[in-house]
């Protein structure tokens, strides 16, 4: 089962790594993004309160911060690499990503809370998102990776967009705190020391540079 594989060893995480560097090595609106959105998650998490770490099994969350992007490679490309404004049905075929990773995890194995993560990792703490969850109803690891991967996708390069500085980028998380993120994981956030931060992004260039063509 696809389920066990995931539970057994470091090595299978490195080998998820690689597979998911080869198939965002080519995307230039991906990149390397679930990569760093990773890196990103298992940073904040070495930040997070006793308290608040302890709601979380590490390891699944390595995997969950990794797949959680699986689902956009079912999307045409004309939709993710848009650089106008979405049609309303370009959008909703944008929003079945979540799902459809979720699908995927699911005719493998039994995969807990961790599709769950998955699934509500587009939900706002004031409501307003895909499945309007709100506040604490958001699993704590979808939060986390919610604030990832905005962080990521304001900082990394993109074809329908300039890329920004940590500077700018934590300047925007502290804007969208309390509306789309959670205030007290943005305050963690925003405190790790920059080096560490940025240590995210040369990690991905690293693994990205070995399956460009």
């Amino acid at each position: 089962m696809l389920g066990d594989f995931f539970s057994v060893s470091n090595k299978n995480l490195e080998l998820i790594k690689a597979l998911v560097s080869v198939l965002e090595a080519g995307e230039p609106n991906m990149d390397g993004h679930s990569l760093h959105v990773h890196n990103l998650v298992m940073l904040l998490y070495d930040y997070l309160p006793w308290e608040m770490s302890i709601q979380i099994r590490k390891s699944d969350l390595e995997y969950a911060s990794l797949l959680f992007d699986v689902g956009k490679y079912g999307i045409p490309g004309r939709i993710m690499d848009k650089t106008g404004k979405l049609a309303g049905d370009e959008w909703e075929i944008i929003k079945r990503h979540p799902q459809t990773c979720v699908d995927i995890l699911n005719s493998a194995g039994n995969f807990g809370r961790m599709t769950d993560w998955i699934l509500y990792h587009h939900e706002r703490v004031d409501g307003r998102g895909y499945y309007g969850l709100k506040g604490e109803e958001i699993p704590l690891a979808s939060r986390m990776i919610a604030l990832a991967d905005t962080y990521s996708s304001i900082t990394m390069s993109r074809t329908y967009k300039p890329t920004l500085t940590h500077e700018d980028a934590v300047a925007e998380l502290k804007l969208a705190a309390k509306t789309q993120l959670d205030e007290n994981l943005v305050k963690l956030f925003c405190e790790i020391p920059i080096q560490r931060v940025e240590s995210c992004m040369d990690d991905v260039k690293k693994k990205i540079e070995r399956y460009k063509s």
